[in-house]
């Protein structure tokens, strides 16, 4: 090893050995290297810091007054060192700290709320920060740990882990269902009332479609339309039309029947969420805990962090 390259830690080691075993081949054989070693690698700890630290006689070696000053500070540097592994074992063994955390506000009431509860459950010295937002945050501007979001990837300047796919269901109440004729092809929807997303006041929404592995555009215009998720969600109930919407909105409701999937073999193009974070954060416990809480949580597909 050069001289240079040489671990300051290790160096403090050898010198806290030599001292206490008060021979460089006890020392050496503690560390698990030559004798010849420990004695070359002292001089270097000597020359780089201008002193000399043993007296050297031919039956023992003797800290000189440089080299019990220079004893007792690298006692203090292994001590601390060890404290620091010991804190982060602790950290990983229970976890604290504070995670700031920001998602959809309606994925993030209805699906990670309760994922949420039982992790701060679990771990109750971690401080949990969140905010349910569409606004797309800046994770390193706003000090943001982890940020769920259903995105495209090639889109995002962050590393990412993915965490369960994003569905979307056309869906009608069984009343509208049940007065209206039966669909059979996408184009079948345009013979019936439509409740879209508006943006900007406009009606017309896109909604591709696929279908044994194809992909099926379809343009449409809503009866209705409403900018957010949830007016949709509670206008589809009342029997006013088809709506399309998130899987986890409806689970329920299709469950026990109040609600139909309409044209289940054409399934609408979804997209899937991921957390994303920074290059900084990649290496927290805290952070790595969290994610995989959720992930087995919510039964996501892990898949390599990309």
């Amino acid at each position: 090893m050069d001289n240079h390259k040489l671990d300051t830690l290790y160096l403090m080691r050898l010198l806290v050995a030599i001292s206490r075993f008060g021979s460089f081949a006890a020392a050496a054989s503690h560390l698990g290297i030559t004798p010849s070693k420990a004695s070359k690698d002292l001089r270097h700890l000597e020359q780089s810091l201008g002193a000399v630290l043993l007296s050297r006689t031919t039956r023992r070696v003797q800290l000189t007054d440089a080299g019990e000053l220079a004893y007792r500070q690298a006692d203090q540097m292994i001590a601390l060192h060890e404290a620091l592994l010991d804190g982060l074992q602790r950290r990983r063994q229970s976890l604290c700290g504070e995670l700031r955390i920001t998602a959809p506000d309606l994925w993030g009431e209805i699906v990670l709320t309760p994922v949420l509860l039982r992790f701060r459950a679990s771990h109750p010295e971690v401080r949990l920060i969140a905010d349910f937002s569409n606004h797309r945050a800046d994770l390193l501007r706003d000090n943001i740990h982890v940020a769920f979001r259903s995105t495209e990837l090639h889109s995002e300047p962050y590393l990412a882990r993915p965490i369960v796919p994003d569905e979307l269901v056309l869906c009608a109440s069984q009343g509208y269902l049940a007065s209206h004729p039966p669909l059979h092809q996408p184009q079948d929807l345009l013979q019936h009332s439509l409740i879209t997303r508006s943006r900007d006041y406009d009606r017309h929404e896109r909604w591709p479609l696929l279908h044994q592995g194809s992909e099926i555009p379809l343009e449409v215009a809503g009866e209705l339309a409403f900018s957010n998720k949830k007016t949709i969600h509670q206008a589809m109930r009342q029997g006013l039309g088809i709506a399309r919407l998130p899987r986890y909105l409806v689970a329920s409701e299709l469950a026990d029947g109040e609600v139909g999937e309409v044209l289940p073999d054409y399934r609408p193009k979804g997209a899937h969420f991921y957390a994303l974070y920074t290059q900084r954060r990649a290496d927290s416990a805290l952070i790595t805990h969290f994610l995989d809480h959720v992930i087995r949580e919510l039964g996501g597909q892990e898949a390599p962090t990309l």
